[in-house]
């Protein structure tokens, strides 16, 4: 076959391809796909960069656990959460004196900021809302209980959260309060 009938049947056949998709499109007949259910994809906002945005929009290396995936993952103290974060792991040495690990990187044996201003602070920060959590011999470890979301931040973030944030952030944010409503929650096991 030569060239000009090759490029003929396929103009041919592509014109009756592009004629019927056409025609599909403009038949009301014709179902629309479904798009996404709304409990299927579901917009997570925040705050990583000190004000509100799309956790796709964010160009920081972060995940972000809402209230409701903390309760359906049981996520109620930071070695609860650590199991579900990669690149991040703790060394524990009592209730709130975690060490913590971010991409590899740590502050050694003082990474539980106990000397203060004689030894250096870890290098991941922890904050509870907008306030630091660093305190002088312990690491916040927030009960999970009436968090909006938490956002952990991998990489440096000096910028916006101060020299303790060199390998890391951890945000716990708070649900706001609803002053116009009573709410209550009991849990049980055995």
């Amino acid at each position: 076959m030569n060239h000009k009938c090759a490029h003929a049947v396929a103009a041919i056949l592509g014109t009756h391809a592009v004629a019927a998709a056409y025609a599909a499109v403009a038949d009301p007949s014709v179902p629309a796909e479904a798009g996404p259910s709304a409990a299927g994809i579901q917009e997570v906002v925040v705050t990583a960069q000190r004000r509100t945005e799309n956790v796709q929009d964010v160009p920081i290396a972060i995940q972000a656990f809402t209230g409701e995936a903390l309760q359906q993952l049981n996520v109620t103290s930071l070695d609860d959460l650590i199991r579900y974060l990669p690149n991040v792991a703790t060394a524990s040495a009592g209730p709130g004196q975690d060490q913590i690990f971010m991409r590899g990187l740590s502050a050694g044996n003082v990474a539980t900021q106990s000397g203060g201003s004689i030894n250096g602070f870890p290098n991941v920060a922890i904050y509870l809302d907008e306030q630091s959590g660093q305190l002088p011999g312990r690491n916040l470890d927030v009960y999970a209980a009436d968090l909006e979301r938490i956002e952990v931040l991998e990489g440096p973030q000096g910028t916006l959260f101060g020299a303790g944030a060199q390998a890391g952030v951890i945000r716990y944010i708070t649900n706001k309060p609803k002053l116009n409503v009573t709410e209550g929650s009991v849990t049980g096991g055995y």
